[in-house]
């Protein structure tokens, strides 16, 4: 037993910003292999490795934490989540293109894919090639292009049920899925909500707040708010599916 195993995450990481020391480095990634696994396993998909996942983790918590500020009097484990999330999410977007196309042209893809959507809330309609490639400041045959490519990029339906080898029915995708470690579902699951909520603006957050933890409802929200009930709906609509952005992972084809 080392003379830092007495000390939290947190205090380790400020032992180590005091003194660099490469065990103690050592020591605070490895103390993170639960949560890793507990990730990997929470965000597993059919065609998709659970050991690949886990080598994902580990990119991310080492950099977690070589980046982590521990003055700034936050979990580690809410920051450990919030990059694992995010370099997961980039490896199933990689992963879920049935055809090599580059990078740029996936992006743009998602883009104009989100690009879409809010230009169809804001003007009621269908937007044009036009106005979403002025929106997004690219050319209009780079989104027709983007909006092709995006054929390729085939996830999995998770209702989609396998046979076995007398040609029933065995099981669907979903039933496939990794499960969270029950220890740790607390922790993951709260931090990735955190980090998610942390990216709405105050309003959209408090009012998210009110809604779902309080459960308050749309109009007393709006009466603390003074503004009205279908204005309180719109944001709270628009905060949801940010929400929503952020914390689902596209299933691998």
């Amino acid at each position: 037993m080392s003379h830092w195993s007495h000390l939290s995450t947190e205090e380790m990481l400020v032992a180590l910003r005091q003194s660099p020391d490469p065990r103690l480095r050592t020591e605070i990634i490895e103390r993170q292999e639960a949560l890793v696994r507990a990730m990997a396993r929470k965000f597993v998909r059919p065609s998709v490795q659970v050991e690949d996942l886990v080598q994902c983790a580990w990119i991310a918590i080492i950099g977690a934490v070589d980046r982590f500020d521990p003055s700034h009097n936050a979990k580690f484990s809410t920051y450990a989540v919030h990059c694992m999330v995010g370099e997961i999410k980039r490896y199933y977007r990689d992963k879920t293109w049935s055809i090599k196309v580059p990078r740029y042209l996936q992006e743009l893809s998602h883009s104009a894919t989100a690009m879409e959507e809010t230009l169809f809330r804001e003007l009621g309609r269908e937007p044009t090639v036009t106005e979403i490639a002025a929106r997004l400041e690219v050319r209009e045959e780079e989104i027709l292009q983007a909006m092709e490519v995006g054929r390729a990029y085939q996830p999995a339906n998770l209702d989609d049920r396998s046979r076995g080898a007398d040609g029933q029915e065995a099981y669907s995708l979903a039933d496939t899925l990794g499960t969270t470690d029950s220890d740790l579902e607390g922790i993951v699951e709260g931090a990735a909500l955190n980090a998610a909520l942390n990216t709405l603006d105050e309003r959209r957050r408090w009012i998210i707040r009110q809604r779902f933890f309080l459960a308050r409802s749309q109009q007393e929200v709006a009466d603390q708010l003074g503004i009205s009930q279908m204005h309180v709906s719109r944001l709270e609509r628009s905060g949801l599916q940010k929400l929503k952005q952020y914390l689902v992972v596209p299933t691998a084809a």
